[in-house]
């Protein structure tokens, strides 16, 4: 077991108001291809969980004073969202949570801000996915299993180890690993739909293939929905300066070959390629043995988002999913690219002709399904013919095999 290092910076925090914005909720054009949401919600900014490597850290992001100790609290949220919900035209998920923050806070146990939130999400039936790596999130667990009654509630853990040693030197304010593991497994139990962030896996420490091997079969074990793996960025700047600050203290050993993996500087913070590589061929010898999606299945998301962001979001999952194998992707992507212009272009008339019904997007797109208009902009016969056994048929994707699976329930 490897002690906590010497120099880790306290990780109490300080909570300070934040001013109101004009919205609650944060809305974008199409729903996001990570947590498949429409609207965004962030409780907080800035986060007291001190992960050594968070990227939330960089200058990219532009959070205020220490990123660990001076926790934004947006107190305000929970009234505004009451006015927002009753007055909302478009169905979509909401994503609570960010790269730069977690949702549940130490701070959250009093300000239960997320907890307001949960309540009010669901009264209004509304779809929401979480992203923590704290089992704080057990406390709102009755909200959460009334979302999942009335639409859809995922909850994505971030985990990359079973390692505590590890979780205590470079993650000191998270929940320890087995309350994370637990908060899983009770989730699951409650009939919700659970994923596994395991990202970042850190060079030399998280990355081997032993370590990820066994953090997917205890991720199996519990029945996890799907595992979204990743590699470690640094950013040039305060994040990578704090990570290898960590790294020089915790394990110097791997100082000097930690450079090295990073020495181009990039500003995505991402490694050079051999790194990735590599990184990518041990994640994929695992994942034939334990074949865990990738990504949040077709079966779940699709009983929650409305008829065209599912597709949307299916387009791009099979863009990913057929890449992952090696297969030549460019005219799916074209026709994904088609189709989100013309999506897009649909909702800001939907937005911007407020006189329009609240169903006008999905009555419209029902007709592009019955004139032949949705196979002119996708532009590709065998897709127009998937597109049907999707949208007219019910199939869902199964991500494992590629292969549809009718609808069973579908009376003929």
């Amino acid at each position: 077991m490897n002690p906590e290092p010497e120099g880790v910076p306290d990780t109490s925090a300080e909570a300070r108001p934040a001013p109101a914005p004009r919205r609650a909720l944060r809305r974008g054009d199409l729903p996001d291809n990570f947590t498949r949401s429409l609207y965004g919600l962030s409780p907080y900014r800035g986060c007291a969980h001190g992960c050594r490597y968070c990227d939330g850290r960089a200058e990219k992001y532009y959070v205020e004073g220490d990123f660990e100790r001076d926790i934004a609290v947006r107190g305000w949220l929970p009234d505004r969202l009451a006015e927002e919900l009753p007055r909302l035209r478009e169905p979509g998920m909401v994503a609570i949570g960010s790269g730069t923050t977690d949702p549940y806070q130490p701070v959250e146990a009093e300000a239960r801000i997320v907890g307001r939130c949960a309540e009010l999400l669901a009264d209004a039936g509304m779809p929401v996915t979480v992203m923590t790596k704290s089992d704080l999130v057990l406390r709102d667990l009755d909200a959460w299993r009334r979302v999942n009654e009335r639409s859809l509630f995922v909850l994505l853990i971030s985990i990359t180890t079973l390692r505590e040693d590890v979780r205590a030197a470079l993650e000191p304010g998270a929940s320890p690993v087995k309350e994370r593991l637990e908060a899983m497994r009770t989730f699951k139990k409650a009939g919700c739909a659970v994923g596994a962030l395991a990202m970042p896996f850190l060079p030399g420490i998280t990355d081997d293939e032993a370590g990820i091997r066994v953090l997917y079969t205890e991720l199996a074990a519990i029945g996890v929905d799907f595992v979204m793996p990743g590699g470690l960025t640094l950013r040039p700047g305060r994040q990578k300066d704090l990570y290898l600050k960590t790294l020089g203290e915790y394990r110097p050993e791997l100082l000097g070959s930690v450079r090295d993996l990073y020495r181009e500087d990039r500003p995505s913070g991402r490694p050079i390629r051999a790194a990735e590589e590599t990184l990518h061929r041990t994640i994929a010898t695992v994942r034939k043995d334990v074949p865990l999606p990738f990504l949040l299945p077709h079966r779940v998301f699709s009983r929650a988002l409305p008829a065209y962001d599912t597709f949307r979001v299916l387009l791009r999952d099979m863009a990913e999913l057929y890449a992952d194998r090696g297969v030549d992707t460019r005219p799916l992507r074209k026709s994904a690219d088609r189709y989100d212009q013309w999506l897009i272009g649909l909702r800001r008339v939907h937005r911007r002709k407020r006189s329009l019904p609240d169903s006008w997007l999905a009555d419209r797109f029902e007709d592009a399904l019955d004139t032949g208009e949705l196979d002119g902009v996708l532009d590709n016969r065998r897709l127009s013919g998937f597109a049907r056994s999707v949208l007219r048929d019910g199939a869902t994707l199964d991500y494992r095999t590629l292969r549809l699976v009718p609808n069973t329930l579908k009376s003929d």
